[in-house]
């Protein structure tokens, strides 16, 4: 029939979340434009538009053989409301150095510049010689988990996921045995993406989609996550189409700790397999929503107990340990630093203790015990069918 189709579209108001939860980086090589963007200078984008007026159009990934339009692109497409920090480094840059703590035109300029907002930061490889292979990811994890304990140990905790490049099926690296909690690799593609660029992988996509998230949920939630659109029409795993891939192989890649795109059948889309990090499956921190989940409990416990340092404590004047209203107190403020997380469903709960047995006049060490209990992630659901005779 025909009509006047009116189509509504999202993000526009440019609303965001007060949390802050939703503030990304993403460095990436690139190139300077005259009248554009900057190497090695901080933007701050609020949209695809923001992109667009640095002059980094879809143009500009195929006149300088990147991939930077894209990631930005697939971030706002996953994200509409999204807040997101940029950087470019010259192609030059290798991959270890784009990580490295000590490189003053590194990662770590961007989340210094971004004073600890950065919640997680993304990596886009584009390098001036093609990529043959998966060794320089392999080598910029280990890189990505020392500037990210670097960064905790200076009160600005934060999540990486890596650009999976050159990542091919015969790779057998078990990246759960990494020992990099903090970081995540992607390896999923989407195909059309693969003729500018048949090493990369959808970084920008997994950045978008974990910017969306709560800190609590699983990026691979299906009721939540589908990640169709845009260019993400089909996908693949190191160039081969996701339908050629044995779900043998699918499940070696997910036990490894790969993130990447399945299908479910009966179900249109595309979805990621789950949220893992570089680390053991048996560590606290090996899904990306336990270590958000902690960093924001740590960033909000940090902001509640700071305007107490170096504050007085009184003391019980016969036994010396802390009074009891000096227990209450602290037990009540440390408490409150939770709530929110508590209310908004981020924490199932959580429990403080302030040991009265402490000596701070000696030690001038005040300790606060926090617990907190996590929401559960439904990896597996179990239904029990078979037949009853009613008879």
């Amino acid at each position: 029939m025909n009509d006047v189709i009116i189509q509504k579209r999202n993000g526009g108001l440019g609303r965001r979340f007060p949390s802050g939860d939703a503030i990304s980086g993403l460095v990436a090589n690139g190139v300077a434009v005259v009248g554009g963007v900057q190497l090695n200078t901080t933007y701050r984008l609020k949209s695809v538009k923001d992109a667009l007026l640095l002059l980094i159009l879809p143009a500009y990934d195929s006149d300088n053989s990147v991939l930077v339009y894209e990631h930005i692109s697939e971030f706002f497409r996953v994200n509409p409301n999204g807040d997101l920090y940029l950087q470019l480094v010259a192609k030059s840059m290798s991959y270890v150095d784009m990580l490295d703590i000590t490189n003053t035109n590194s990662a770590k300029k961007l989340l210094i510049e971004a004073d600890g907002t950065i919640k997680q930061l993304g990596i886009a490889y584009n390098p001036a010689t093609s990529v043959t292979d998966f060794s320089d990811t392999l080598l910029a994890v280990t890189k990505a988990q020392e500037l990210a304990t670097e960064e905790y140990a200076q009160h600005r905790p934060v999540q990486i996921v890596l650009e999976g490049k050159g990542f091919d099926l015969t790779s057998t690296t078990d990246l759960r045995a990494m020992n990099a909690k903090n970081v995540s690799v992607m390896i999923g593609q989407a195909i059309p993406v693969l003729a500018q660029d048949p090493t990369y992988s959808a970084v920008g996509t997994l950045l978008g989609v974990v910017s969306l998230a709560k800190v609590n949920e699983n990026i691979a939630w299906v009721e939540r996550f589908n990640m169709y659109g845009g260019r993400l029409t089909a996908t693949s795993i190191g160039g081969v189409n996701l339908s050629a891939v044995s779900e043998g192989k699918k499940e070696i890649l997910n036990d490894y700790g790969h993130i990447f795109f399945i299908k479910h059948t009966g179900r249109a889309g595309f979805y990621l397999n789950d949220s893992h990090t570089c680390t053991i499956i048996t560590d606290d921190y090996a899904y990306v929503e336990s270590n958000r989940v902690i960093d924001k409990g740590a960033r909000a416990i940090r902001q509640a107990l700071l305007p107490k340092l170096n504050a007085p404590v009184l003391v019980d004047t016969d036994t010396g340990r802390l009074s009891p209203e000096v227990v209450k107190y602290y037990e009540s403020l440390s408490r409150k630093a939770l709530e929110a997380m508590i209310s908004n469903g981020e924490l199932s709960g959580a429990d403080v203790f302030v040991d009265p047995f402490q000596d701070i006049i000696a030690t001038s060490e005040f300790q606060v015990e926090f617990d907190l209990i996590p929401t559960g992630t439904n990896r597996k659901i179990k239904a029990i069918l078979g037949f009853s005779n009613p008879f």
